[in-house]
């Protein structure tokens, strides 16, 4: 076990450093990745400061939502870049994933170390700091308890995102072309997710807190972190059911992802 994750720690590291060895391109596609943070919580700053709140929720509360979500998102990327269906895809198509399965390491281990994409570093932080700006501006006092919160949100949520990643993978070994489902999951839930649940019917609220429990792993956390109650039914005293159903998914994601490399066969060309 121990050695195991030894080798995957060092192909890590040779990633990271395969990464470094273009500096300015890397700084570029970092800063890039960032920069698309900015212009979303830009865009949410300027519409909330027309219209005032949404669901009570002022600009700042709201921006606080969105960096923890667009951290988890980002964390989960660094690690999964290589799961997302496109990518994978191209792997079963080009016959690398065959290569994949004859060296004497987990697959999955072997993919998500092999592939760290640094850049998303980049969205993580950029999330961090929107956290730390909105904080500031909506009065929050980051005592070890908040903090403890919002860390468990972007972790929690990064595993769901990740969950979503490993079954995003394991139809793609059924259908050998990518799908799109998954990246609506990715992408679409962390913009759902910035926004408070009040605003969404019962369908979506259904979907993304007992589901793919996105919301519960960062808006239930955010309301304790903002001094909230939260509505009906979703109460901030639910925060300590993020980590349990994040584990959940996630370890059917694991399942999914086992699946799927059990019933593979070769598509390369």
């Amino acid at each position: 076990m121990v050695e195991d994750l030894l080798v995957y720690l060092r192909l890590a590291a040779a990633a990271v450093r395969a990464n470094a060895r273009r500096p300015v391109f890397l700084a570029a596609r970092t800063l890039a990745s960032g920069s698309i943070v900015a212009v979303e919580v830009a865009g949410m700053v300027l519409l909330l400061d027309r219209f005032g709140t949404v669901g009570g929720w002022r600009a700042a509360e709201v921006v606080l939502l969105a960096g923890l979500a667009f951290a988890s998102q980002g964390l989960a990327l660094t690690l999964g870049t290589r799961l997302e269906a496109d990518n994978l895809s191209l792997l079963v198509r080009k016959g690398t994933f065959d290569q994949v399965l004859t060296r004497p390491v987990s697959p999955l281990g072997w993919l998500v170390a092999s592939y760290v994409d640094t850049r998303y570093l980049g969205r993580l932080l950029a999330g961090v700091g929107a956290v730390v700006w909105a904080g500031a501006r909506a009065g929050v006092e980051w005592t070890p308890g908040r903090v403890g919160l919002a860390a468990l949100a972007v972790t929690c949520a990064a595993a769901i995102v990740f969950g979503v990643l490993l079954l995003s993978a394991a139809f793609t070994f059924v259908t050998v072309q990518g799908s799109e489902a998954g990246n609506v999951l990715v992408y679409g839930g962390a913009y759902l997710t910035s926004y408070p649940m009040q605003i969404y019917g019962s369908a979506l609220r259904l979907l993304f807190v007992w589901v793919v429990p996105l919301a519960l792993a960062i808006y239930v956390p955010a309301l304790g972190v903002l001094g909230r109650q939260g509505p009906p039914g979703l109460p901030a005293s639910l925060a300590w059911l993020a980590a349990p159903a994040a584990a959940a998914f996630l370890a059917a994601g694991g399942l999914a992802w086992r699946g799927g490399v059990r019933h593979y066969v070769g598509a390369g060309s």
